[in-house]
């Protein structure tokens, strides 16, 4: 075997083996964060329901999807998009308003406002 086979051959193993390693990594990454602070200001009940939403949360995050059928990913997703509007509204009740502004809407308004002024 010359060389210039084995290295396209190497080439090729890795690009073959790396996807299937990049997903895995970047789901390590994902985890669930609650603000403690405003945990503890909530009422008893509610506290019981975000813990509970974090758990569940959680396991579908371990979940492996690639041994789930059709069905059951779309199960699954329906659920996850069920608990993040649960999580939005129980955050919404609790004065937890979030406003993201991107970079080029920050850089536009400080246009209009250099402009104007």
């Amino acid at each position: 075997m010359n060389s210039r086979n084995l290295i396209s051959r190497t080439l090729v193993v890795l690009a073959c083996s790396s996807p299937m390693v990049l997903p895995t990594a970047a789901a390590a990454n994902k985890e669930v964060i609650v603000n403690a602070e405003r945990l503890s200001s909530l009422p008893a009940a509610e506290r019981s329901q975000v813990l509970d939403l974090q758990r569940r949360m959680e396991t579908l995050i371990a979940t492996d999807r690639a041994a789930l059928t059709r069905e059951q990913r779309r199960e699954l997703r329906s659920e996850w998009r069920s608990m993040k509007h649960e999580m939005n509204d129980i955050n919404a009740r609790n004065g937890g308003t979030v406003v993201y502004i991107s970079t080029a809407g920050i850089i536009i308004i400080l246009l209009l406002l250099i402009i104007l002024l």
